[in-house]
């Protein structure tokens, strides 16, 4: 029979595909970012730690729209997901300090982005968001490595006060900032996106404690179904 995603209790694990690998996504909250954002995921580890941002073109150095993390995670994160999956995508407004100094506020839509500090529940230079309840305390905001035990560093989307600096998850949990460039590759990224409510899921987790997709809205209407591992339009 199956379930709505969005009818999954927060902290539940979900399996989506990236590249054909099953990979681990936490979900977060429904609704997050306002009426019909639908469900909030975010991929339970991170990749290998990357400079914030690799240039300072135009000026800005720590400006996190058009910076390396965020085109990571909005950019060549969601080609890693099956089509099907990608399409199931609501990209949704987040808020972002506009950096090199500048306290301004912008609104910005994504369809994958990196959690900001208030969206984890830390201290930051600025109130980018809101904070999920998921993040109750430290061991809460701890990541690993893909498909390890080896704790990471992984990046936030705000940044520091100083104009070449941005904020971090430590391997304790807690928050710090570093350098964004290359020599201060402290910010693992760890995609966060919004997937429609009207995903069905399975109605119990598998042996490895994740549910998995049963079937998704097709981009141009019905559904889409697995078979043998190919995505199939259901009769």
């Amino acid at each position: 029979m199956g379930q709505l995603l969005s009818n999954l209790v927060n902290g539940s694990l979900v399996k989506l595909n990236e590249n054909s690998q099953g990979k681990k996504f936490i979900k977060l909250e429904n609704d997050h970012y306002g009426s019909g954002t639908g469900v909030t995921m975010l991929r339970k580890d991170a990749f290998s730690e990357i400079a914030w941002n690799a240039s300072d073109s135009n000026g800005y150095k720590n400006r996190y729209f058009g910076c390396t993390l965020d085109n990571f995670c909005d950019g060549i994160w969601p080609l890693k997901l099956d089509p099907e999956i990608r399409d199931c995508i609501v990209p949704v407004p987040i808020v972002v300090a506009e950096g090199n100094n500048v306290a301004t506020l912008h609104t910005i839509y994504r369809k994958g982005f990196a959690l900001s500090c208030t969206e984890v529940g830390v201290s930051g230079w600025q109130t980018e968001g809101k904070k999920f309840a998921y993040f109750a305390d430290n061991n809460k905001r701890i990541a690993n490595l893909d498909e390890t035990a080896t704790a990471v560093l992984w990046g936030l989307r705000s940044p520091y006060s100083s104009d070449d600096r941005a904020y971090y998850i430590s391997t304790d949990g807690t928050v710090s900032f570093d350098r964004v460039y290359v020599y201060g590759a402290r910010f693992a990224p760890r995609p966060a996106f919004n997937l429609k409510s009207s995903i069905v899921v399975s109605d119990a987790p598998g042996s490895d404690g994740c549910y998995t997709i049963e079937s998704v809205p097709g981009k141009t209407g019905g559904l889409y179904v697995k078979n043998n591992g190919v995505w199939v339009q259901a009769a």
